[in-house]
């Protein structure tokens, strides 16, 4: 069975840009001993940058479409926006519907095309990395399909 096409972590740190502060340091609070729904999370400035560019030079290019670059927009002014708070927010601005389903469908894409640019260093590749060295895994790091799986089942709760 092929492995789900997923970028959390590139959907992690766009919704985290509505938080970024300059003083808040460079680390990316993630994991906590208790489970958080919506997860706290610092930017530096680095990142930041990195994915305004991206989705600069993606849309420059061809690669996002307008659609896609608006919905981003809304999702980096406030990373808590739901679906339907972005659905809603097009129908006052823009005038015309579009459905939460074509919302999620937008974003995804979008983060799955911020992530290829951006590399290895935004994939989910080196979240699994990082995961599989946290376990006690021997070098090169490698979780095993299950429990990518797991991985990913958990992503979706956050």
């Amino acid at each position: 069975m092929a492995r789900k096409r997923s970028a959390h972590l590139t959907r992690i740190l766009v919704e985290g840009i509505s938080t970024y502060s300059p003083y808040r340091g460079a680390k990316l609070n993630y994991a906590r001993d208790n489970y958080e729904s919506v997860p706290q999370i610092s930017l530096d400035l680095t990142t930041k940058m990195d994915l305004e560019k991206a989705i600069k030079v993606l849309y420059s290019r061809g690669e996002l479409s307008k659609q896609e670059v608006q919905m981003l927009r809304y999702v980096i002014s406030d990373g808590r926006l739901s679906r339907r708070d972005i659905s809603a927010m097009i129908k006052d601005h823009e005038g015309y519907y579009v459905g939460q389903r074509d919302v999620s469908r937008r974003l995804e894409s979008a983060y799955w095309k911020i992530s290829r640019f951006l590399g290895f260093e935004y994939s989910d590749s080196r979240m699994y990395q990082i995961i599989a060295k946290t376990m006690g895994k021997p070098y090169p790091f490698i979780l095993e399909d299950g429990e990518i799986e797991a991985v990913q089942q958990a992503w979706e709760k956050i």
